[in-house]
């Protein structure tokens, strides 16, 4: 049996004089990892490789053919992260940036080799450290990757000086890289995955969808504030994280301020200015938040799930919208009150989809398909109230089938949307508009 002792030696930066920084000017956080005093050969004699590429150092067991087309992901990930947060800045040995990375699938080998910190895997899957990152290896090739990108991204954004963002920033914004697609060799990250198939082992909609059905969902503000320790007691918190991060990255409401903050990060107060921007519409921020966290699917199109929204007036007449097959909830710019009765007809058609064949539906919806328990292409209604309690479930959720001609009495009073139903990633496929006319009922 081989056994070695490996002695870790901290990477110090010598000078003759303390180097003094320019005003303005910075430099990324340095690198911490250790120079291992042991060889390529000793860790081979324990079945440990080295791969290495100019952002990657990886070591680890697993099997080579797979192990030698992780190191060029990174490389591809580096260019990604600077596109998005803007470039590091340099080094002050003006060494390039690069970390180590451990791939662990016998604990064993690395713990014999010194590689391996004491209990560092112990509770978790990966776990990063400034420039290094351990991880046990997975089952499925594409979590592989994805816990992979995940350390990596932490790696790179604690290079980022003065960081100084919620917890719940940096899981997200690690899940949100990881998630990622591979094609032909290239990389393609912060997607919003369209099936389960080619994300086996991500789950994180499943997951935010069961959480949703046993205690609801959290609120967005609720998340922000998360700590480590929320990580820690619940695998849920990750979905919640990566959900938050894509919702404000994708939703066209957010986007740009969102975007805004994740070039701004070496400003230590990024994270308070980006709250400050958000405050003037938090309350339809917010909302859309919670229709989203409700409504987390596969395909998730952000754009056409977006809201316009406007306050209805009181009816002195009846009132006429067109209402698009292609978009989520739409205002009708009406104010119904409370317990007051309504007349709603809907007229004309839509298409759903044109494969196999085109599927025509009117507001009364086809019920050879179901979304939410309820039939696509149905009409539905709910309300949004000039304000809502603290503590008070989000309004729009109560949601109302309608259908072609419909009487209902207004549960409270608000602005009155509407929508036809269907799945959230499949908006593309609609075509078409149904005329409605709203009226208060005799």
């Amino acid at each position: 049996m081989i056994f070695l002792s490996v002695v870790l030696l901290s990477r110090l930066v010598v000078a003759d004089e303390p180097e003094k920084t320019k005003p303005g000017e910075l430099f990324r956080v340095q690198d911490d990892r250790p120079v291992l005093l042991v060889t390529v050969e000793q860790l081979k004699k324990l079945g440990i490789e080295v791969f290495e590429s100019k952002r990657l150092k990886l070591f680890s067991d697993i099997d080579p053919t797979i192990a030698k087309t992780l190191p060029p992901l990174v490389d591809q990930a580096y260019v990604a992260w600077e596109e998005y947060f803007g470039k590091l800045p340099p080094a002050r040995d003006e060494s390039e940036f690069q970390i180590n990375g451990f791939l662990i699938k016998d604990k064993s080998k690395f713990e014999k080799s010194g590689l391996l910190r004491a209990n560092l895997l112990d509770e978790f899957h990966g776990r990063q450290v400034g420039y290094q990152f351990w991880m046990m290896d997975q089952a499925k090739d594409y979590y592989r990757r994805h816990l992979l990108l995940h350390e990596a991204t932490h790696a790179f954004m604690w290079a980022i000086p003065n960081l100084n963002v919620p917890y719940s920033y940096l899981e997200g914004m690690a899940e949100h890289f990881g998630t990622h697609q591979l094609i032909d060799g290239k990389l393609q990250m912060r997607l919003m995955p369209f099936n389960r198939a080619d994300f086996r082992g991500h789950d994180r909609l499943f997951l935010m969808r069961r959480d949703v059905k046993q205690r609801g969902s959290p609120e967005l503000l609720d998340i922000i504030d998360w700590k480590p320790a929320n990580f820690q007691a619940l695998n849920e918190s990750y979905a919640w994280a990566w959900g938050q991060s894509i919702f404000l990255d994708e939703n066209p409401r957010t986007r740009k301020r969102f975007r805004k903050l994740a070039t701004s990060l070496a400003n230590p107060i990024a994270w308070r200015t980006f709250e400050l921007e958000l405050k003037p519409d938090l309350s339809e921020i917010v909302t859309e938040w919670n229709l989203f966290a409700a409504d987390a699917w596969e395909g998730f199109d952000f754009q056409r799930s977006a809201i316009e929204f406007h306050d209805g007036q009181r009816l002195t007449k009846p009132e006429r919208m067109e209402l698009r097959a292609d978009r989520g909830w739409q205002s009708s710019r009406v104010l119904v009150e409370k317990d007051r009765r309504y007349e709603i007809v809907a007229t004309g058609q839509f298409t759903l989809a044109e494969k196999p064949k085109p599927w025509i539906s009117e507001a009364d919806g086809v019920t050879f398909r179901y979304h939410n328990s309820r039939p696509l292409g149905q009409l539905l209604t709910t309300i949004r109230p000039a304000m809502k309690a603290d503590d008070e479930r989000e309004p729009m959720l109560d949601v109302k089938q309608l259908g072609n001609k419909s009487v209902f009495a207004a549960p409270r009073s608000g602005t009155l949307y509407l929508r036809l139903n269907d799945h959230p990633g499949e908006l593309a496929e609609n075509r078409g508009s149904v005329t409605i006319e709203i009226r208060e009922a005799e």
